[in-house]
């Protein structure tokens, strides 16, 4: 399988998300554009050893929006032909949210959309994330993307869940905060779990 990981916000959690899914599901790992240092494909690995981590696509070494960091850098890429690595077990995680700039032209969500991959959201709960969250969901729905669920990082709130599931129908699953590799791991696996058990994956 190869899964698209979306974030509704910058900031929101994934790829601590990422990380988890790649434990649990022995997924390789895959950044589609990588702005800054350090670098995710660095956090993945200290998160999980075992994942198979291949090189970001495109690397910029300006902390910002890859449009930016283009300019900054006199570089020129088309985006929508970031080639991805020939894995049948692939997470590709964006960066990001779907409306960040994947290039000078094209948002991340048209990669998305050009690749008609299956996606996973990933949100948060704060001031402002629902509305964040809704409108990931109602731009990939516009778009006729295949969205598998939401996965809520961070602090949970059932109230939240309630009402996003009530509005947009969407199975929600739960990655807790961790403070150490073997509480990344256990929530890793309860991830894992509720995922199955709503038929996510």
């Amino acid at each position: 399988m190869q899964i698209f990981i979306a974030g509704s916000h910058t900031d929101v959690g994934k790829t601590s998300v990422s990380a988890a899914l790649c434990y649990a599901f022995s997924l390789d790992y895959f950044k589609l554009v990588q702005a800054g240092t350090p670098t995710d494909n660095q956090r993945i690995q200290s998160l999980t050893p075992a994942t198979k981590i291949y090189p970001s696509g495109i690397t910029l070494q300006t902390p910002a929006s890859p449009h930016i960091g283009m300019q900054k850098e006199k570089i020129s890429y088309n985006g929508l032909r970031i080639p991805l690595p020939k894995s049948e077990n692939l997470l590709i995680e964006s960066a990001g949210g779907l409306f960040t700039p994947l290039d000078s032209q094209k948002c991340m969500i048209d990669f998305l959309s050009t690749h008609r991959l299956p996606c996973i959201l990933v949100g948060a709960y704060y001031l402002g994330g629902i509305n964040h969250i809704l409108l990931s969901i109602a731009a990939l729905k516009a778009r006729e993307i295949p969205l598998l669920g939401l996965i809520i990082s961070k602090d949970q709130n059932p109230l939240m869940d309630t009402f996003i599931k009530s509005y947009t129908q969407v199975k929600i699953a739960h990655f807790a905060t961790y403070s150490d590799r073997e509480t990344f791991q256990a929530n890793s696996n309860k991830l894992k779990e509720e995922m199955q058990n709503l038929k996510m994956i």
